[in-house]
């Protein structure tokens, strides 16, 4: 049965959190006004820097935020363990490539039910984690 974490952990693997932040940053770069001010004065003493207010933007924009901080959390997540569990999380929850525990397991030079018990184990690490705040709450 998929959980919470399976789902999170598919995202971040198969690249949705990526293309979730680019999509997000190109909503937020594309005009969404326009200016009723029509034949009106306009204000001599406003600073208009493209650059500065579109860094502005994003950074107080919550939902682009929230994208960066599962991508920081799962980043920060993944140096903990070491890089044959990396690699068994990347066999197994790429979307673009997924594989089956006995294709992983055959990769791996494991049992698979050693992949299995393995990945409960990182799971188990993962929710007493200090990055498991934001995924594991209901």
């Amino acid at each position: 049965m998929a959980d919470r974490i399976d789902k999170y952990l598919s995202d971040y693997f198969s690249g949705v959190i990526e293309m979730q932040i680019r999509l997000r940053i190109r909503e937020l770069e594309t005009p969404a006004s326009f200016d009723e001010n029509i034949g009106g004065g306009k204000a001599e003493n406003k600073r208009n820097i493209q650059t500065e207010n579109d860094i502005i933007i994003q950074e107080s924009d919550y939902i682009l935020q929230s994208f960066i901080r599962d991508r920081w959390f799962m980043s920060n997540f993944l140096k903990v363990l070491t890089s044959e569990e990396r690699a068994m999380l990347e066999l197994r929850y790429d979307r673009r490539r997924k594989r089956s525990w006995l294709q992983g397991a055959s990769i791996l030079s494991k049992s698979e039910s050693q992949c299995y018990r393995d990945m409960q184990r990182i799971k188990q690490i993962y929710r007493t984690s200090v990055f498991a705040s934001r995924v594991v709450e209901n």
